[in-house]
Parts: C-alpha cells; structure tokens; sequence
C-alpha cells in the first residue's frame, strides 16, 4: 500500500494544480513530470489525501518489469477503495526506462496494466534530462503551441511527446469538468 499525504499539495505556478503525479515507485520520474506539466503537482510516493488541493491523481512509473509491477498495484489499490476517500486516478504515465525498443515481455505486460485505466501516456528517453535540474526544464502550460519540429534544448521547450501528454490531460479534465457543470446544471 502507497503511503498517504495528508497536507496539501504545494503549488508551485501561478494557480494550484490540477492534477497529482504519483510515483508508482522511486526513481519513477515524478518530479520530472511535474516540473515539465506547470498544472501539476509532485505527491511523491504518497497519495493526495488533502480536499483543499486536487486529487486528481496520474500514475508514474518507469516503462520496465518493475515500474509496471509497481503502478498495477497502485493502480489496484484504487480500484479497490484503498485510495483516501476523493482520490480520482486520471491516468497512467510511462515513461522510458532506457532508449531503445522496450523488450517484449515488457511491452506484453504494459498491455496488461494498460487495462487498468483509461489513458495511458508515453513519455520517451531523453538524454539531456541526465545532466539538467529540475528547475532548469522547460514547462509545458495549457495552450502553449507544440514545440517546434526541430529538436529543442529542453530548457527552452518540452518535448513534443510531453507536450502532446500534457494537451490531452489538460483537455480531459476540461471535457470532465464540463459534464460535470452540465450535470450539475440538469439537476437544479
């Protein structure tokens, strides 16, 4: 079982996060991808247990053997109601574990977790992150225009694949939030 976070979730942009990035694991790549989606908060190990911030939660873990094993049973303990109470999972995040084709034993039980959840997300290697600090990535914020096509530092643009990730977050709990204003709407 993942610990529990009980404070609230910092925020570190100009408005609180939307949503948490759990890793399944260490060494999942959490903080990285928090720092690279600016709506987003790193939970750490622990889920977000505190109302006063989002618990809106993604899953991180590295794209091996481990890292899978690992987000399937964060990922079952959620299905399973031993999440805090108001934790809603959005989503798996998986990403490289070394560059290169991912071996197929890997790639077999990825399609296994994958059912887990309705969206999973792929983030590949990128070599410059090994010698860049956190703070010195780029971010990604909502509308910002795709990087462009050739390849960027990472300290001026995300990578398209982050990028393309963070669009499609940010455009389902938009659409999630509308159906539930348009719900709220039908019943009053």
């Amino acid at each position: 079982m993942a610990p529990v976070r009980e404070t609230a979730l910092p925020t570190t942009a100009e408005h609180p996060p939307l949503f948490a990035v759990l890793g399944a694991h260490g060494g999942a790549g959490a903080s990285t991808l928090a720092r690279w989606w600016a709506p987003a908060a790193d939970t750490g190990l622990a889920w977000p247990a505190s109302p006063r911030t989002t618990q809106r939660v993604l899953v991180a873990a590295r794209l091996c053997m481990p890292g899978l094993t690992a987000a399937a049973e964060r990922l079952r303990e959620w299905h399973a109601g031993y999440a805090p109470d108001g934790v809603t999972v959005i989503g798996l995040v998986l990403t490289a574990a070394r560059p290169g084709t991912v071996p197929a034993a890997v790639r077999r039980y990825r399609s296994v977790v994958a059912e887990l959840t309705d969206d999973v997300y792929y983030i590949g290697w990128h070599d410059e992150l090994v010698v860049l600090d956190l703070a010195e990535i780029a971010r990604y914020s909502p509308f910002d225009p795709a990087p462009a096509r050739r390849k960027s530092r990472l300290t001026e643009a995300v990578p398209l694949d982050v990028h393309r990730a963070g669009a499609h977050i940010i455009s389902r709990l938009a659409a999630s939030h509308a159906a539930t204003q348009h719900d709220s709407e039908d019943q009053s």
